[in-house]
């Protein structure tokens, strides 16, 4: 028997229908889902608040394909380091680490972000250019403020605060800076003159410098009425000084109201408060070479228990003043000249404390303040049998008697009525003199003296520069402190 033969056509129809019976059952290709998600960049690093960068974010199926357009979430661990938003903007928010994460599906991925605020601005807020008296501490800060390159305050930096000028100190030599980028410390004045602080952002090159003046309780205030040298500026500069060290304490403030030509010829009209002493300095040609030096003395004088210098002047003569200065005694004589302002020996009288003056016809001029005595004890003084104590000049010449310490027994110190070639020494005895006289002194500040008693007194060798004369002869006027004079005392 033959066999029998299938049709071609039954055997594609079979296959035919298997087909659309697997189709029918699922079997067509699987739909892609989000399952990678990448940052670019993986990580970001800030150096100032308030910048931004921007992530790009990739996202894979399962067959690692891109997945364009993919909807996706962004979030942040720590909104106070950084924030993100809904594009993927990052900005900086503070310093410290934090993690920024997108999500698509059950996918995600993350980029860490550091902010590390850099400072590069320091800026003075507060506390500049302040005065006060040498040792005094100012209530007010010297305050700096710290900002980032977008002009946000930068915290935790490390500030340190350097005395530069001036011998001042700091209450603190470092401080930290808070929420608002400020650091502060406060400042304790040092010696009279200019005070310089330096602060500094630690491991930066930024700096500022606060700069402030310490003025001495006691302020002499020069005007002169004609201009020196640059070497006579500097010898009354520094006589300036030297006084303001030694006198301690201020003085009532006065108002002086003092027409023309009453301190002097040259004298301008003067309104104003004064504190504590103003001295009118003029240079000019008085009598020629090798005769009177200069004058110097109280033109107004406050009208209380010790009557005080307000206003005075000094004169000095052009035509000598060359020779002194090359002798090497400039400053000498201007030292000795402002203490006659100041009242040394010219207002001795009216205080109370001249006696036995040759003016009168005494013979044995002597200063009886007892702190004088005390110093010319400490000086040697206890050994001197020549009369009374401290002894005052009694010869010279109207204007070196009676004003100055008696050059035979004090030698070379600084107010007899001679200046000695070397050291003048500004002893203690004179120091306690002023003070005698009503200023609050720093005897301790004298320089090295000791009497030479029996001995004769100590004289350099070579000519001494006698200062006759040296005192001036002017009314002197007594203001209360609303500035009317009440008196005039004639000399």
């Amino acid at each position: 028997m033959e066999p029998r033969s299938t049709p071609v056509f039954s055997l594609y129809g079979a296959l035919l229908a298997l087909g659309l019976l697997l189709s029918g059952c699922g079997g067509g290709p699987e739909p892609s889902v989000p399952t990678t998600i990448t940052l670019d960049p993986a990580t970001l690093d800030f150096s100032a608040v308030g910048e931004t960068r921007q992530l790009s974010p990739t996202v894979l199926d399962q067959r690692g394909d891109p997945l364009e357009g993919t909807p996706v979430t962004w979030t942040s661990s720590d909104p106070a380091v950084s924030t993100v938003d809904a594009a993927g903007l990052v900005t900086a928010q503070g310093a410290g680490m934090a993690q920024v994460t997108v999500s698509a599906g059950g996918a995600s991925g993350a980029a860490t972000v550091v902010v590390t605020q850099t400072a590069t601005a320091l800026s003075k807020i507060s506390g500049d250019g302040q005065t006060g008296d040498p040792g005094e501490t100012r209530p007010d800060p010297l305050t700096v403020q710290v900002n980032d390159a977008l002009g946000n305050p930068v915290r935790q930096a490390t500030v340190s605060f350097t005395v530069t000028d001036g011998g001042g100190t700091v209450g603190a030599p470092t401080a930290i800076t808070g929420p608002d980028g400020r650091a502060s410390t406060t400042l304790t004045f040092g010696a009279p003159g200019s005070q310089q602080v330096t602060a500094t952002v630690v491991g930066t090159s930024l700096a500022v410098i606060f700069t402030a003046t310490a003025t001495p309780p006691f302020d002499i205030q020069l005007r002169f009425l004609r201009a020196p040298s640059p070497a006579q500026a500097q010898a009354f500069a520094a006589a300036e000084r030297r006084w303001e060290s030694l006198i301690v304490a201020d003085l009532p403030n006065t108002r002086l109201e003092a027409a023309a030509g009453q301190c002097g010829s040259e004298s301008p009209a003067i309104n104003q408060t004064v504190d504590d002493l103003v001295i009118l300095v003029t240079l000019e040609s008085i009598d020629g070479e090798g005769s009177v030096l200069g004058s110097a003395g109280p033109c107004f004088i406050r009208d209380d228990v010790d009557g005080l210098t307000a206003l005075g002047l000094m004169r000095l003569d052009t035509d000598d003043l060359a020779v002194v200065e090359e002798s090497g005694l400039l400053s000498a004589v201007i030292l000795h000249e402002m203490a006659h302002v100041l009242g040394f020996g010219t207002l001795w009288d009216r205080q109370g404390l001249l006696t036995d003056p040759s003016a009168t016809g005494g013979t044995d001029p002597h200063f009886n303040g007892a702190d004088a005595i005390a110093a010319f004890n400490a000086a040697g003084g206890t050994a001197y049998v020549g009369g009374q104590k401290v002894p005052v000049e009694s010869g010279g010449g109207e204007g070196t008697a009676d004003s100055h310490w008696r050059e035979s027994v004090f030698g070379n110190e600084l107010m007899t009525g001679f200046v000695d070639p070397g050291v003048n020494p500004l002893s203690r005895v004179t120091i306690s003199a002023l003070g005698d006289q009503g200023y609050t002194v720093n005897s301790s500040a004298a320089e090295s003296f000791m009497l030479s008693l029996g001995l004769g007194a100590l004289r350099a060798q070579g000519p001494a520069l006698h200062l006759r004369d040296d005192v001036l002869r002017i009314p002197i006027k007594v203001v209360n402190q609303a500035g009317q004079v009440t008196r005039e005392l004639q000399r």
